[in-house]
């Protein structure tokens, strides 16, 4: 049996609730802490290796790229947190409405800019 359906590939035309949008952040911030990991991992190791990495590894970073690395780090690992203590949340059974889910996922996605904002004021002062 053929089904005639429409089908949209257009994804800038499909409005997601917040609650979709928080969910799918959640997701991308997880995948990019790990990435994220690498640099900080390689970073520990080579300042731990000796006094000459660790100057190598300070010098290295009061650069802008690794600044920008480093704000992207905290950003993910941030919204990462905030977005899973929301789950935990909604795991006991709150939030599990359709309005105080999407009001936790604004005030979540709102909670993450502060943060952002204020670790790149940290980082970058």
């Amino acid at each position: 049996m053929k089904k005639q359906r429409p089908v949209n590939l257009d994804l800038t035309t499909i409005s997601m609730p917040p609650t979709a949008k928080a969910s799918i952040l959640h997701r991308v911030t997880g995948v990019a802490f790990f990435f994220a990991l690498t640099f900080v991992i390689w970073a520990w190791s080579e300042s731990l290796s000796s006094p000459e990495g660790f100057e190598f590894v300070k010098e290295l970073m009061s650069g802008f790229i690794a600044k920008f690395i480093a704000w992207g780090t905290l950003t993910v690992l941030s919204y990462h947190i905030i977005g899973g203590i929301r789950h935990m949340i909604q795991d006991m059974g709150h939030w599990e409405e359709l309005e105080s889910g999407n009001n936790s996922a604004k005030i979540a996605l709102a909670l993450w800019v502060i943060v952002a904002i204020l670790a790149g004021v940290w980082i970058w002062s």
